[in-house]
């Protein structure tokens, strides 16, 4: 069985209508959910009226993000990270003269939780402070940084058609457009087709699905509107067994911690899975070979995902330790999907192909 790669929805799974939110959802206030993280972010950025339309983000981040930004009209600077993936720097953040801070923590954890009193700092300054909980969406968050907005993409965590959210302590109402027929028809039709393709390992199946997925991203990448989620999708996130998915996640990445952390050839991130984060990926720092190591992995149906590339508008902006990031960063699943067994199967990939 293939290892990673898009979700899939099983379709003769009865999901029950719901009006209520999940609490893993409604913990971050007023929501208001949209088709994706970056529809959320676009809702957003056009209705803020910042003191000036400078915007501070994390040099290692999402090309998508930056374009968010960049659509809204605002000038970019970037503050680093460790290769912990922590902000440093923190008296250039405090002292910047701009009208927005982004941030986020990586991967599930709140690698961002040296900034709460920096962005309080910033707030006393009329700063609007944003934070992407994408990555760290199941991980026990108190809102300790206090951010005046918090956005994220749910498609990430499991098999939806569509699912990004804003929120806000403050009630506010914003306009969304109807939910985007095309798109969501794309993507409900390939992630049935990959549900069908595990099963039968039909491998006619397999190119459809892909250019499928492909093909809704570059809507995606085209078209980054604030549209509404569709119900199907609103459905699923209230229907999601989250218990489930945190746990799997935090046992498949213990067993990779503790077959991977001293393995020649790799660096592993972070080294202590507490209790309340769950894992997004398995994040390693790969030596040397990375994309070998990543094509030998493809060989056997494990797919690795890179975030990210480096985005054109940071390349050459970089310090070395960033940089170093973007180049050696190698994400293992871990999610719910998998087993045990599953884990095993990539532990030995990566054992074998540093002993070779």
């Amino acid at each position: 069985m293939e290892i990673g790669s898009e979700f899939w929805i099983d379709k003769n799974k009865v999901i029950h209508e719901s009006d209520l939110l999940p609490s893993w959802l409604s913990r971050f206030g007023d929501v208001v959910l949209t088709s994706s993280g970056r529809g959320a972010l676009g809702l957003l950025l056009n209705q803020l009226k910042p003191k000036n339309n400078k915007a501070l983000l994390p040099s290692y981040i999402c090309e998508s993000v930056i374009h968010s930004f960049i659509i809204a009209g605002y000038e970019l600077i970037y503050y680093d990270i460790d290769k912990y993936l922590i902000p440093i720097d923190i008296e250039f953040i405090k002292n910047s003269d701009v009208g927005i801070f982004f941030h986020m923590g990586y991967f599930g954890f709140l690698t961002n939780d040296i900034l709460a009193d920096i962005i309080l700092c910033l707030k006393a300054e009329s700063v609007i402070t944003i934070e992407d909980v994408t990555h760290v969406l199941f991980s026990k968050y108190n809102k300790q940084t206090e951010s005046d907005f918090v956005v994220g993409s749910i498609r990430k965590w499991f098999g939806i058609p569509s699912g990004g959210f804003l929120a806000s302590d403050k009630i506010m109402r914003y306009e969304l457009l109807d939910v985007n027929v095309e798109f969501i028809n794309m993507r409900r039709s390939s992630l049935h087709q990959k549900f069908e393709y595990m099963k039968s390992r039909n491998e006619s199946i397999k190119d459809t699905f892909l250019s499928g997925f492909n093909r809704a991203e570059h809507m995606l990448d085209e078209d980054i509107k604030p549209y509404k989620i569709d119900h199907e999708s609103e459905m699923i996130i209230k229907n999601l067994d989250y218990i489930e998915l945190q746990s799997n996640r935090q046992r498949n990445y213990k067993f990779l911690l503790k077959h991977l952390r001293d393995v020649d050839g790799i660096e592993v991130i972070f080294n202590d899975l507490k209790s309340d984060v769950t894992p997004m990926f398995f994040p390693i720092y790969v030596k040397s070979k990375r994309d070998e190591l990543r094509r030998k992995l493809i060989e056997s149906e494990i797919y690795c995902p890179v975030h990210w590339p480096i985005p054109k508008h940071v390349n050459g902006q970089l310090n070395i330790t960033t940089e170093n990031v973007y180049d050696s960063i190698l994400s293992i699943p871990c999610d719910q999907r998998y087993q045990i067994e599953d884990m095993s199967r990539i532990i030995n990939e990566i054992v074998s192909f540093f002993e070779e």
